[in-house]
């Protein structure tokens, strides 16, 4: 993969922000964080991964990463504009616990990533720990728990200090991507990425329908709809896909999106009335994945 998806980076970021808070060590070796069904290659899990099909995937990945906001960056944005904290729209961590497949442990640490996003932003503590807690075993299960946990004790060193922050955050980028490309984990992070991609629309329209849209908000409500074409470079990425998990998420993710499209056709249908009923069929299709 030529370059590491900003979404799936912020998730690991806000597993890294929440290790500083609870500070957290690795208690155990990689061996023992593996889960024998999701250590496979991708490749197992996908028909005729071929190497041209690899370099149309690298090609689509690098696509939607050049067209994706920063999911920190739009929690910001929300709670800059004095959205509320609301805990019902958090996927409960009691949820993780039916999560038994790769596939639904891999969209969910997506989402709740950006749940995790959300929480810190709101200075949640107990519950950032609830949910750092439920991340980091997910990514035990998936084998990726030693890429947040690397770079934590020099994270909790120059919390402070901006620059150091963004070195970081780039040498996590770096360690990413390295790691993904090595094991060809197209689909895991392919998944994680849906997940976060989702959640990210889901927790913005619906914190939406509480900011009155005023010259002051503009720049929100078109960002929030700017956030939603995601959809369009995720679904190219997934029709690369054979894999029966990833071809139910497409269809899902279609009807979501023609659905969406038929009431909001540009920012300036980002009306109260448009957005409450695009926040009802995100979450259909949300409900569908956690």
């Amino acid at each position: 993969m030529k370059k590491v998806n900003s979404v799936l980076a912020s998730v690991v970021c806000a597993a890294i922000a929440c290790s500083v808070f609870t500070s957290c060590k690795n208690g155990g070796d990689d061996n023992t964080q593996k889960a024998q069904d999701t250590v496979l290659s991708d490749a197992q899990r996908i028909d005729s991964l071929t190497t041209e099909k690899k370099n149309d995937i690298d090609f689509k990945f690098a696509t939607l990463a050049a067209n994706l906001p920063s999911p920190f960056d739009v929690v910001n944005d929300l709670y800059s504009y004095k959205a509320p904290y609301k805990a019902d729209l958090l996927n409960p961590t009691a949820n993780a616990e039916k999560y038994t497949t790769p596939f639904k442990k891999e969209i969910n640490f997506g989402v709740y990533g950006i749940d995790l996003a959300y929480i810190n932003f709101y200075g949640q503590n107990q519950e950032m720990l609830n949910y750092y807690n439920t991340i980091q075993k997910l990514a035990q299960d998936l084998n990726i728990a030693s890429i947040s946990e690397a770079y934590a004790e020099r994270f909790k060193t120059n919390a402070n200090n901006h620059d150091s922050v963004v070195v970081i955050v780039d040498n996590i980028f770096s360690a990413t991507d390295a790691y993904l490309s090595k094991n060809d984990r197209y689909l895991v992070a392919s998944h994680i990425i849906a997940g976060s991609i989702v959640e990210v629309n889901y927790l913005s329209l619906n914190l939406l329908k509480d900011i009155k849209r005023t010259p002051e908000t503009e720049k929100l409500f078109v960002k929030v709809y700017n956030e939603n074409l995601a959809l369009y470079h995720l679904i190219n990425l997934y029709e690369k896909y054979t894999d029966k998990d990833s071809k139910m998420l497409l269809e899902n993710i279609k009807v979501y999106r023609k659905s969406y499209d038929e009431i909001i056709k540009s920012a300036d249908d980002m009306n109260a009335e448009n957005i409450t009923k695009a926040a009802a069929m995100i979450t259909t299709l949300r409900n569908k994945l956690i």
